[in-house]
């Protein structure tokens, strides 16, 4: 176990976010939200081949035939990384055009969750949204300012989310047929963050590992959401983590350089880029919309 973050790629994002492990092509998958940028970086061979993307983006899954499912400012949009083909699925806020989509992750049963967020800092004007299997959307959450923070703990403990400017991590029970959630109760309280809550990797024994932007951290909780550790970046602006490698060993956390003046900028050189660490406990297998 090295909890010590050493550099895996120099990638410089304006505001990289959305990590995703592709078991099958032995690839992580990153945005590159303002940049506009879809990025897939092989693990074996270092290379980090760039995708230009329509819109901005702030959400991005795997899909079992094997495309991406990602959330663009218009819409909802699945991928085909290897050639870059784009094809519109829906768009849960047709009349919303200053917000865009960000936070999505796929469920158990291969739904798709996604959160909108206003572009101007309207909040909280945004919603949690779920788009099932059949193309049919539905508004889960409204009043949501930043979401973020977002999975389904193992053994059917419920899923987490967070709007971030709460500083507080939410637990729902969760039904799986239905895909309802309920029950909310404060799980994590993070009011002692120097930052907000931001992506979330969960691991094989339950544990969240916990990305504190503008706090230079990822903080890892106990299956009971007890705090029991934690990873020092030499950037502040983490935004999130996803246990990668093809044993899933390896927790790649991403850095942005998004609201960093020019002098925070030149303090930290390697904001914007993505680190790894060892923690000594695997990751999960994705969960596949479809």
């Amino acid at each position: 176990m090295s909890l010590e973050p050493k550099l895996l790629l120099a990638a410089q994002t304006e505001l990289g976010e959305c990590p995703v492990w592709d078991p099958d092509r032995n690839t992580l998958f990153f945005m590159d939200i303002i940049g506009k940028k879809l990025h897939a970086y092989e693990w074996s061979s270092g290379n980090d081949r760039v995708l230009e993307l329509p819109a901005l983006g702030g959400a991005l899954a795997l899909a079992k035939d094997g495309r991406l499912i990602a959330g663009l400012q218009n819409g909802i949009h699945m991928i085909e990384p290897e050639s870059g083909a784009i094809e519109f699925v829906t768009d849960p806020e047709p009349n919303k055009p200053d917000h865009r989509l960000n936070e999505g992750k796929c469920d158990p049963e291969g739904r798709f969750w996604i959160g909108s967020i206003s572009t101007l800092g309207r909040f909280p004007s945004g919603c949690l949204y779920r788009l099932e299997k059949d193309g049919s959307v539905s508004e889960v959450l409204s009043e949501v300012s930043v979401p973020n923070t977002m999975a389904w703990l193992p053994d059917s403990k419920g899923m987490v989310f967070a709007d971030s400017v709460t500083k507080q991590v939410w637990r729902f029970q969760y039904d799986a047929g239905t895909g309802a959630i309920s029950n909310r109760e404060v799980f994590i309280d993070v009011s002692d963050f120097t930052g907000i809550p931001d992506g979330v990797a969960i691991d094989s024994e339950g544990g969240l590992w916990i990305a504190e932007f503008g706090g230079a951290a990822v903080h890892h909780f106990s299956a009971e959401g007890k705090r029991i550790g934690r990873v020092i970046l030499p950037a502040t602006q983490v935004t999130s983590c996803v246990f990668a490698g093809p044993d899933l060993q390896h927790l790649v956390i991403i850095t942005t350089k998004r609201l960093l003046d020019e002098s925070g900028r030149k303090a930290q050189p390697h904001s914007g880029d993505l680190f790894v660490v060892e923690p000594g406990v695997r990751g999960l297998q994705p969960h596949l919309f479809g």
